[in-house]
């Protein structure tokens, strides 16, 4: 069964099979229609229904789904299609910030981030300094933002933007690497060959960096779960383990695992790692070590896209249209489901919402969804 509502107008739209017949249920002005629709088989009517449910989202529908299960989506809304890569978004106080493209048809287009309530709700749309989100992360009363291998701060309280680069006097150099990771109070982004942090509302300069390439693809940095270490990958083959308190290298990963795009702290302060090319995971103990973890082995062996919940103690493997989380402190698969509405990719995060925790996905067909974990 699904649900959906207009939230500007109160019409109500409910979708449903039985058997090979999709039948529809509208509530709109007061009245009550039903119609009912038959098809060759379940698989056909199945999709019809998807495809009348993603027609409704597109004309201003959100799918709720207040009594989903495990596994399942509790929310559903049309955003807009988003840039290959551009699909960032944030949670906070209890809102969601996801980036929306306008379009790159008129010169003087520009982006946005949308403005949502967990109930779907939209309550605006904030016109960014400058297109193309690549990532977003939260920081106290602040937002920051990688918009085109540039970072900048958007206050919460004040609705203003403020250029990093420009406050921190930040040159631009050939080399495009750009990234913007979290965990707790602390926020790392790095940038131009220099990584730097935020905790507290103050900026400071970490450590410098040189790339292989000078190409960001195949970059990727990460805060333990304390914001005590961050791990840096910029070299094939290389990650290095530095203290956020003064830049020093406590360890150095060398082996044979190409290039990293993904790197993650779990809760045991173990390292994981996601191979650019192939999608491989890789996994060193806290001392560096390799090691191959009990859940990480058939289907949870390669990913598209890894992310740990804020206190390390979940992981969600991205593959295409299918979200794995396992369970580290049991080592096994806890649930595994499919996403809904993507074409080839999409950006997901572990958000907690009023006491609840949900895997938030942002796919580039246009929506974003939330699913109970």
């Amino acid at each position: 069964m699904a649900n959906l509502i207009n939230l500007a107008s109160g019409d109500h739209l409910n979708l449903h099979v039985e058997g090979q017949i999709l039948v529809s249920e509208s509530f709109k002005n007061g009245k009550t229609r039903q119609t009912q629709k038959e098809f060759a088989s379940i698989d056909e009517a199945q999709k019809a229904c998807a495809k009348k449910e993603w027609e409704s989202l597109k004309k201003g529908y959100v799918l709720q789904n207040a009594d989903a299960k495990a596994g399942e989506v509790t929310l559903h809304i049309y955003i807009g299609g988003g840039y290959t890569g551009a699909l960032a978004f944030v949670g906070a106080e209890g809102e969601l910030f996801v980036y929306k493209c306008g379009g790159y048809k008129e010169e003087d287009s520009v982006d946005f981030l949308t403005r949502l309530g967990a109930d779907g709700a939209i309550r605006g749309d904030i016109v960014l300094p400058k297109p193309l989100a690549w990532h977003a992360e939260r920081a106290g009363e602040n937002l920051l933002l990688d918009l085109d291998h540039d970072i900048f701060k958007f206050n919460l309280q004040m609705g203003e933007f403020t250029n990093v680069f420009k406050e921190l006097k930040i040159k631009r150099n050939g080399d495009i690497t750009s990234f913007i990771c979290a965990s707790g109070k602390t926020v790392a982004f790095a940038a131009y060959g220099q990584i730097y942090l935020l905790k507290d509302g103050v900026f400071s300069s970490l450590v410098k960096y040189e790339t292989d390439s000078g190409c960001g693809a195949a970059f990727c940095i990460a805060l333990s779960t304390d914001g005590m270490r961050l791990a840096l990958s910029c070299k094939q083959n290389e990650i290095k383990i530095l203290s956020t308190l003064n830049g020093e290298i406590l360890n150095e990963i060398k082996e044979d695992f190409g290039v990293l795009s993904d790197v993650c702290f779990l809760k045991d302060g173990s390292l994981l790692g996601r191979e650019y090319y192939e999608g491989g995971l890789v996994c060193f103990d806290a001392a560096g070590s390799r090691q191959t973890p009990v859940w990480m082995r058939d289907e949870c062996a390669k990913a598209q896209k890894i992310r740990v919940s804020a206190d390390g103690s979940r992981l969600a493997l991205i593959s295409y249209d299918k979200a794995r989380i396992v369970d580290l402190k049991s080592g096994k698969l806890e649930r595994e489901f499919s996403l809904e509405h993507i074409v080839r990719r999409c950006e997901a995060k572990f958000e907690r919402i009023n006491g609840e925790e949900f895997l938030a996905v942002r796919t580039d067909y246009g929506c974003f969804s939330l699913y109970k974990i």
